[in-house]
């Protein structure tokens, strides 16, 4: 219904001789359009309420008189609007962080995917980093990581898991720029692995539809990580 029919329709809506199909379409358009919300209460108000302006009352004192009781409708109408408002930001808040948990990639103890030879003394290192990460020990992992006898090194087993443990720590920034890096380089060890947590890098980012686009992306491919991907897309179609 629109808003012209509607106003036609306010004296008999009023005086309850709107024919019942029309009073439904009323009623729906009623509780959706503020303005001939509005528009009706005001009606409705003087319709049936005796209004005597004293001689003495200034007519906009008189105005203000007949018309709060519909400015509090009003207000109240906004307010509960605001809370739906509110209420839905919330949920989909909290569904989007739920969705942007990630499960930790596989991590074997030395297996060194793709790098060359280290010493024991580096790879300790990086198994003390590791216990931390499974333990989602995020920040200590990432002490470790940092060092330059692992950070510098390049490393591309390092650089991920170490974008990882940023992710984990809510750096969206700082891990999809190494993820970036892994991508670009197109490194066959972590390359799909790199695609796919650059997906959980944009919901972190709040980007819901570059995720969904990244994840469909993977999905698509012939990748051991092509399934997980599939799930992803179908829990943010799910969110929107």
């Amino acid at each position: 219904m629109k808003c012209r029919e509607f106003q036609k329709l306010i004296e008999a809506y009023l005086a309850e001789t709107i024919e019942e199909p029309q009073r439904k379409r009323f009623e729906e358009h009623f509780f959706r359009c503020r303005k001939c919300f509005l528009g009706l209460k005001i009606s409705e108000t003087l319709q049936r309420k005796e209004v005597r302006i004293p001689l003495m009352e200034r007519p906009r004192q008189a105005v203000f008189r007949i018309l709060k009781p519909m400015l509090v409708m009003s207000s109240l109408f906004l307010l509960i609007l605001l809370s739906v408002f509110v209420l839905r930001q919330q949920r989909h808040s909290a569904r989007l962080q739920e969705l942007s948990h990630f499960d930790l990639p596989l991590y074997h103890q030395g297996e060194l995917r793709g790098l060359p030879d280290v010493g024991t003394e580096v790879e300790e290192d990086f198994s003390r980093a590791m216990r931390h990460f499974r333990s989602r020990e995020f920040r200590a992992a990432l002490d470790i990581l940092e060092q330059p006898s692992l950070a510098d090194a390049g490393y591309p087993k390092v650089d991920f898991f170490r974008a990882i443990a940023y992710l984990g720590q809510n750096e969206a920034e700082k891990a999809g720029a190494i993820l970036d890096a892994i991508i670009q380089d197109m490194d066959p060890a972590y390359f799909d692995e790199a695609l796919y947590y650059k997906g959980f890098v944009l919901l972190r980012q709040g980007r819901m539809e570059a995720a969904r686009t990244q994840f469909e992306k993977i999905a698509r491919m012939l990748s051991p990580m092509a399934g997980k991907a599939r799930v992803m897309v179908q829990k943010i179609d799910d969110l929107s």
